[in-house]
């Protein structure tokens, strides 16, 4: 019942006050129009535009008038005949040429009934409507008249017959009327009889008056339960989406998949960039749990339902994105059609597909593990009697050294916090806060200052031990963006006399506080303590082959892990003594916000 009410609620909106969707795919459907009333059914939004631009700017459109059917409540309905049109009445809205800009229903919704009135003595005329493709969605009450319409195929479509035929209680006691053209009368609408059941094809396009006392959950074959009613809309993150197929007949069903292309925008709408990468889950492998899966480029889905109770009948289809087969510029659109079909030809869906590609923008949060350190194994020179071999100075002669890599005992975790302000380099951190400002706004700062102090109660900070803690918390940048392709840099020095962060100071042990024995002055670098530099390196690398590495979506980035780690000693003629440590390992980030800007 609520669900109803809104529905109908956001119908009757939506056609006064115009189109709210946010995405474009589009499909054109033709109704055919006889003088005098016809009744059609919307598969499509058409919103996007005014009727006065669809309608009553072509001088050619013989159409007078149309009456879209919005019944306040499904459970309210006790007409025992066919309601015709009425000025004031609640379950109707009216568009009239003549009004114009008056009508008190300016645009078409999608899924739902009209009636509309051609002009007298006009030609049979072809209606052309191209929108927005729209979910199967149908209300059913069996206190009174359903104005509905049926999702069959737009050409050979099934006879009534036929099509009903699994639903008996339907075929053998519901009242069907369509419209046929001319004048309102006992012709028109026109009942549908058994005899004219058995030769009458259905009309996707057309709307129908159907009344039982039974309620009916029977629409077709097979039935679609999506996750979100809107479609297949994955936006600038998603990456999978989960729809349900159930059989509704006592015998197997097939069920066809294909991906369609979307007709070109219509001027004014959004640019279309091109066609959804979309992707089909298939089975799991058992023995690492991953699934493999096949791309509606190189072949459709199709599935057999056993009859409807049994197991089987209800499965769940997942599909997903390939977000790095998109390419485009941020904010492109990516548009399709998934259509749905049965082989007995009785139904056909229409469920738009979008993605859009996003940007790197905003804060990262995740994780280095270090899996493997360098070796420093020396191979010294020796003689013939297996003494080690000299150099005039006296240091014995190398004869190789190992740097290769090996495994550590035990991976050790490093915390990454990355943010990236959509136009420069991205910036590594120490630490975040995530809160609202006294504006109210929610923000990402450097400091607890910028946040609102009576709100701090909900705001967040996030750190990371291993970096240098400063008061100013200041931030390295890196080489340049962090986004699908990055191989960045960033260099972060400990200095020597640093008593918050180098390891080597232990400011209340006399031998590590890096100051001489009467504690009053600072020793020099490489007495007790080093400088530290610490190169960082992330490369990201193309997601896995399985489908939950490919469908991971723009808010998971992965790759290799790289550090060298520089300690610098005491300052000789010849420089500085150094020793260098190389660590490598692998890295995973989570976009957690997409606040462009880092407040200070």
């Amino acid at each position: 019942m609520g669900l109803n009410v809104l529905y109908r609620f956001f119908v009757s909106f939506l056609c006064v006050a115009g189109s709210v969707s946010l995405h474009a795919q589009w499909v054109t459907e033709a109704y055919q129009l006889k003088a005098g009333w016809n009744a059609v059914y919307l598969h499509i939004d058409a919103s996007h535009t005014s009727l006065n631009e669809l309608v009553g700017s072509d001088p050619d459109n013989p159409i007078q008038e149309i009456w879209m059917w919005v019944p306040p409540s499904a459970s309210l309905q006790f007409f025992d005949d066919v309601p015709a049109p009425q000025v004031g009445s609640t379950e109707w809205l009216r568009w009239d040429r003549h009004w114009a800009g008056a009508s008190p229903m300016q645009r078409l919704a999608g899924n739902v009934a009209c009636l509309v009135r051609v002009a007298e003595g006009a030609p049979d005329y072809t209606w052309t409507l191209r929108g927005k493709p729209m979910p199967p969605t149908q209300y059913w009450t069996g206190s009174g008249m359903n104005f509905i319409g049926f999702a069959v195929p737009r050409t050979s479509p099934p006879l009534w017959g036929d099509f009903l035929n699994p639903a008996r209680d339907l075929h053998d006691r519901a009242e069907i009327y369509r419209y046929v053209g001319g004048p309102f009368g006992t012709s028109n609408p026109q009942r549908l009889f058994s005899s004219l059941l058995r030769s009458t094809p259905m009309a996707r396009n057309q709307a129908y008056w159907v009344r039982s006392e039974e309620y009916n959950r029977y629409f077709g074959p097979f039935e679609v339960d999506l996750q979100r009613s809107n479609g297949i809309h994955f936006g600038t993150s998603g990456g999978q989406y989960r729809l349900r197929l159930r059989n509704r007949i006592g015998q197997p069903v097939t069920i066809t998949a294909e991906l369609v292309a979307s007709e070109s925008a219509p001027a004014g709408e959004r640019e279309i960039s091109g066609g959804v990468p979309l992707l089909l889950r298939g089975e799991q492998d058992l023995t690492d749990l991953t699934y493999d899966f096949t791309r509606f480029s190189e072949t459709n889905g199709v599935w057999t339902l056993p009859p409807a109770g049994e197991p089987g009948s209800d499965i769940e289809v997942v599909v997903g994105l390939d977000r790095a087969a998109m390419g485009g510029m941020p904010g492109d659109l990516f548009a399709g059609i998934l259509r749905l079909r049965d082989s007995g030809g009785m139904v056909l869906f229409d469920l738009a597909v979008t993605a859009e590609v996003d940007t790197t923008t905003g804060l990262w949060v995740g994780n280095a593990v270090v899996t493997e350190v360098a070796h420093y194994l020396v191979d010294y020179a020796l003689g013939e009697a297996g003494e080690p071999q000299q150099n005039p100075d006296g240091s014995y002669v190398i004869e190789n050294v190992d740097q290769s890599f090996g495994p550590v005992a035990r991976p050790f975790p490093l915390r990454l916090l990355v943010h990236n302000n959509g136009s420069g380099n991205a910036r590594l951190l120490q630490r975040v806060y995530h809160g609202q400002n006294e504006a109210g706004d929610t923000i990402l700062a450097r400091t607890e200052a910028a946040l609102d102090y009576s709100a701090l109660d909900e705001a967040r900070r996030i750190s990371v031990a291993h970096l240098p803690w400063s008061q100013a918390n200041g931030t390295w940048p890196f080489s340049g963006p962090l986004d699908e392709t990055a191989e960045i840099s960033v260099s972060v020095t400990l200095d020597y006399d640093d008593q918050a962060s180098n390891p080597f100071l232990h400011t209340y042990h006399p031998d590590h506080d890096n100051l001489d024995a009467r504690f009053e002055n600072q020793l020099a670098r490489g007495v007790e303590s080093y400088d530290v530099v610490r190169q960082i390196t992330l490369r990201v690398q193309p997601p896995g082959g399985d489908f939950s590495s490919v469908t991971a979506g723009s808010g998971t980035l992965s790759g290799a892990y790289e550090e060298t780690l520089v300690l610098r000693g005491r300052l000789t003629d010849s420089g500085a003594h150094t020793r260098t440590f190389r660590t490598r390992g692998g890295f995973a980030l989570n976009r957690v916000s997409d606040i462009a800007d880092l407040a200070d």
